[in-house]
């Protein structure tokens, strides 16, 4: 958002469009230390000023579920379709299994989608379940050079995960 990133999109917004909205990858981190990018930790409407301590100003920083409705209601008012994406996993395998994040970013997510009405992809578990199945020395080739970012064989298992959870939901 800060970016100007959602404004290129919302701005390319037509009627009839189908937006899939998924973020908060790189959001798990500070909020007011560190790279100083991330989100209140929550489905619910709520904020907080932060002192940013690179630079000594004061930023408005607002809740994951926020920031889901705001996109939401702005994919709406443009007369699109809304869809949410739960987070893809993290190479983390504690206790022999692929992390999984249904009680924090899944939870919230599918929180906002029943609030909102909107339908949901399970990216998350979808993909978890297929590296799962696949063991964590075959998982290591499904991403780059972090935990987190995938490579190209990771991208297309989530793109793959992607298209199974949309014929879910039809």
């Amino acid at each position: 958002l800060d970016e100007g990133r959602w404004d290129q999109v919302y701005n390319s917004i037509e009627p009839g469009d189908y937006v899939l909205i998924q973020f908060g990858h790189n959001d798990i981190g500070g909020i007011d230390r560190d790279k100083e990018r991330g989100v209140i930790a929550s489905a619910d409407d709520t904020c907080h000023v932060y002192h940013l301590q690179s630079n000594g100003q004061y930023k408005v920083i607002y809740s994951y579920g926020w920031y889901l409705k705001k996109f939401i209601q702005d994919v709406r008012e443009k007369g699109g379709t809304p869809i949410l994406l739960t987070l893809t996993p993290r190479n983390e395998w504690p206790g022999g299994k692929i992390e999984r994040r249904n009680s924090t970013y899944g939870k919230w997510c599918r929180q906002v989608a029943e609030e909102t009405g909107v339908a949901l992809v399970d990216v998350h578990n979808i993909t978890a379940d297929a590296l799962d199945k696949m063991g964590r020395e075959a998982a290591k080739a499904m991403y780059n050079h972090d935990h987190t970012h995938t490579s190209k064989a990771g991208a297309m298992l989530n793109a793959k995960s992607v298209a199974k959870g949309l014929k879910k939901i039809k």
